[in-house]
């Protein structure tokens, strides 16, 4: 497999990612503008193309950071064709091992429950916790 690491996506590459997007249960319904927009602004963006099929994107997620105590990963995905051959592994490597990410104080994500052994196999952790999730969404 001739899979590479990219930090950066092309107009090509971002419009497989919104379609990578469709399918998947927290990202239906994402907008190619939206989506150039959201890795635009990321702190980090880790990609993962196969030079094979013409620099297909085939893993990705993101991160938004100050680089000294917080990181969050998000959008962590890799193409169905290409799952089972260990690329989110790789992807969540690849950010563990980031230069940029090495003093960051914590890197946290949320996932759906059966997602978190992948995780944990990688030092995260649950948190219970008297802190609570909350969020404010934008009214349509």
């Amino acid at each position: 497999m001739s899979i590479r690491q990219v930090d950066a996506l092309c107009e090509a590459q971002l419009v497989q990612l919104t379609e990578l997007f469709q399918n998947l249960w927290w990202t239906p319904g994402r907008q190619l503008e939206d989506v150039r927009i959201a890795v635009g602004h990321s702190s980090l963006v880790i990609a993962l193309i196969d030079e094979a099929a013409d620099d297909r994107l085939v893993g990705f997620c993101r991160l938004l950071t100050d680089f000294t105590y917080r990181a969050m990963l998000y959008d962590v995905v890799v193409d169905p064709a290409y799952r089972g051959k260990g690329l989110g592994q790789r992807l969540i490597n690849a950010v563990i091992a980031h230069p940029r990410l090495a003093s960051v104080e914590t890197i946290a994500l949320a996932c759906a429950a059966d997602m978190a052994p992948f995780y944990e196999r990688f030092g995260f952790q649950t948190q219970d916790s008297e802190l609570l999730t909350m969020r404010r969404k934008k009214i349509l």
